[in-house]
């Protein structure tokens, strides 16, 4: 750790401790501390700590009080990262006089558990989770801005981007994701690099049922596998502006560039190229042999470790001489509004999970892309997270607005409808923005 942010925590370890001693003293002008000081109501020694009148020790002197109950920091992490926390401890316990204790809570029920648990007082200090929930509890004043420390220049620009809303940072990024193309090495030697190329190859295969896999049809509608079809062309979901954010009165799903985008979708499925399938019969297809691409993320690494293919991994086939960019995923750890505590679990953000070293823990726990560029040089020799990073280099952050949450039905079930040869791609996507539009009231 650098010297200064050791610095900052003796400062911080006094500041607690000059605090503690305020809040013992009798005197009425000294009952007010300031709020980011104040000692929580827990300092407090319970009664049930005094000694039983059994006992036979008188040396004491009547006025020694207890001590005060130390201050702690609750962490809530899913069980793969919850380790990371508990290994990096004992070390902030020691600089600071603070314990951690870490819950594993399933990463699915944070988001909700979290709005509950917190006004209740019941939650944690901070808590890991992605970056589209950042709208819907900084709006909901579930969590507090942060600051990333020393540190700040090592984490990618579309991580920070994620977690950002109307201009306030919510949480340290620790994870990335987005899709890629796995390629079956034994039946395509030589990976194309667009999808012109790919058409043009994908009849010349034997043995194959279907050639490029992107979920999203079949029974399966799903917009986050199929947006870079869409945004290639030119197509958006809002409006984004990197000083304002994103403008969800100005819906793109029925821009000139996302029916473009929708078009190519379309001609792809009418070819044979693309067939409309959900996201287990493209994956099976794929593990069979029978379908040489198969466009899906870093998750899947671990299965394809486990079979007996020939793979690799290549980032998204051009389209157009364009290069699309895939919806990008960020997790990270938040800061609870209601932490008592906030000025202590700023510096554990800050001054251990910013960090190289635990970032790089967070990553061997759970390994999606790293947040930081130290930790993917560490990782220079491993071609699958070299590519899934620079396919999220290209990409652009899920809207992390609580207004996405009326796009994914709309957006899904019409790219659904126009991949099943239900409808054209004009139909699709201006139905699809109508839709969002009635959704939002707009």
């Amino acid at each position: 750790m650098r010297k200064h942010s050791w610095l900052r925590l003796l400062a911080l370890a006094l500041v607690l401790a000059l605090t503690a001693v305020a809040c013992a003293g009798e005197s009425a002008d000294t009952t007010e501390a300031p709020a980011a000081t104040e000692a929580p109501a827990a300092t407090e020694a319970p009664a049930t700590t005094a000694a039983p009148e059994t006992t036979t020790t008188t040396e004491a002197p009547a006025e020694t009080e207890p001590p005060a109950e130390a201050l702690s920091l609750l962490v809530w992490a899913d069980a793969n990262r919850a380790p990371v926390f508990e290994a990096i401890a004992p070390a902030f316990e020691e600089a600071t006089g603070v314990n951690i204790e870490v819950q594993i809570v399933d990463f699915g029920d944070i988001r909700e558990q979290v709005q509950v648990a917190g006004p209740a007082g019941e939650g944690p200090d901070v808590f890991v989770g992605a970056h589209d929930w950042t709208g819907e509890l900084a709006a909901n004043g579930v969590v507090r801005p942060i600051t990333l420390g020393p540190n700040e220049g090592d984490f990618f620009q579309v991580g920070i981007d994620g977690f950002s809303y109307e201009g306030n940072l919510y949480a340290v990024p620790m994870a990335t994701e987005a899709i890629a193309m796995y390629v079956n090495l034994d039946l395509v030697p030589e990976p194309p690099a667009s999808i012109e190329e790919i058409a043009e190859l994908c009849p010349t295969l034997e043995g194959i049922e279907n050639c490029i896999g992107v979920p999203g049809g079949g029974d399966g509608g799903d917009l986050y596998h199929n947006i870079w079809l869409i945004t290639a062309q030119g197509g958006y979901i809002f409006g984004y502006d990197a000083a304002s954010g994103y403008d969800t009165t100005d819906v793109g799903l029925d821009s000139e560039g996302a029916i473009a985008g929708a078009e190519v979708i379309a001609q792809l499925t009418a070819d044979g190229i693309m067939a409309s399938t959900n996201y287990d019969t493209a994956k099976n297809l794929f593990l069979e042999g029978k379908q040489p691409f198969w466009v899906t993320g870093p998750w899947e690494r671990g299965t394809l470790n486990d079979s007996d293919l020939n793979w690799t991994v290549v980032k998204l086939p051009t389209i157009n001489g364009s290069t699309p960019a895939p919806f990008v995923g960020v997790q990270g750890v938040f800061l609870s509004a209601f932490a008592p505590n906030a000025v202590v679990a700023q510096s554990f953000l800050a001054d251990y999970v910013a960090t190289t070293d635990v970032q790089r823990a967070l990553y061997d726990a759970d390994p999606r892309n790293p947040a930081t560029q130290s930790v993917l040089d560490q990782l220079a020799d491993d071609v699958v997270v070299a590519t899934f990073t620079l396919s999220g280099a290209d990409g652009i952050p899920m809207p992390n607005v609580p207004e996405m949450g009326s796009v994914w039905g709309a957006g899904g079930d019409n790219l659904l409808a126009l991949r099943n040869g239900d409808v054209d791609a004009t139909t699709a996507m201006t139905t699809a923005a109508d839709q969002v539009r009635e959704l939002l009231g707009n």
